[in-house]
């Protein structure tokens, strides 16, 4: 709680700052993503110089080249499987569902312009909420609960904070309980938090880029593509996207069993 505390009341005059200069729009948007990852990224130093937080939870991004490399693997291991994860989601929506993408018409130049402001911005969202959902707090639960029952907690929390999200379902909520669950098995490999981060980011580049399908229920609308999701909505998702629908939870899945068996493999300890 006292992290949570921390990174909210550094966070919160640089949102309020925000807010007042720059207004809406989805560069105020990223602007904020990125006050709230700058918060938490100072309270982690913190917390490091204080002597309460680990080296291995602090490691992903390197100190020196070495370090760099292995977190970038990490990371490129992590997106990989998120597109992955993503690509499936995708297909099973086109095939078993009545999904379609289609084509609109728009110039490359366009949807490279907006693909590309689109992924920084989603990096950026994915690192904040990597900083907030895994690192030092599953690390820390981690110590009280073991993996398994950090994990879980965390995955309520996360769950809980795309409660008023648009067009948000039931099931919506439990698959995003079971993104939280990939993503804190992905921070549990030798990749740590860059693996979780990469993966986070690939999932939601996956979906949105390839697509242009609602991420979460946020809607983007790329230049060059249109997503239908088509019927029926318990198996694509509808308006909230794929997150919201049955090839979610199958694609994710699959994910989580195969990284489950390969953190049982390892004897790493990540905890405080």
């Amino acid at each position: 709680m006292g992290f949570y505390l921390a990174v909210l009341a550094l966070a919160f005059p640089l949102l309020l700052g925000t807010a007042l200069i720059l207004g809406g729009g989805v560069f105020t948007t990223g602007v904020s993503f990125a006050a709230v990852s700058l918060a938490a990224l100072v309270v982690y130093v913190l917390l490091w110089k204080l002597g309460w937080g680990s080296k291995r939870m602090f490691g992903w991004p390197g100190v020196g080249w070495q370090g760099v490399r292995l977190a970038f693997r990490a990371f490129a291991f992590g997106t990989a499987i998120g597109c992955f994860m993503a690509a499936a989601a995708l297909t099973l929506a086109l095939t078993a569902g009545s999904a379609r993408v289609s084509l609109t018409g728009e110039s490359v130049t366009q949807f490279a312009v907006t693909a590309g402001s689109l992924a920084l911005l989603l990096l950026v969202a994915a690192l904040s909420e990597e900083l907030l959902f895994r690192g030092y707090p599953l690390s820390r639960l981690s110590a009280v609960l073991g993996k398994a029952g950090a994990s879980v907690v965390l995955a309520i929390a996360f769950a809980l904070a795309h409660l008023f999200n648009p067009s948000v379902s039931a099931l919506g909520l439990v698959n995003i309980g079971l993104a939280s669950l990939v993503l804190s098995a992905a921070f549990f490999t030798s990749g740590g938090l860059s693996a979780a981060w990469g993966l986070h980011w690939g999932w939601n580049a996956g979906l949105a880029l390839l697509a242009d399908a609602p991420v979460s229920g946020l809607e983007f609308d790329l230049p060059a593509l249109d997503f239908t999701a088509g019927e029926p909505m318990w198996l694509t998702g509808g308006r909230f996207g794929p997150e919201g629908g049955l090839v979610a939870t199958a694609a994710m899945a699959v994910v989580l069993v195969w990284l489950t068996r390969k953190n049982a493999q390892t004897t790493e300890d990540y905890s405080l």
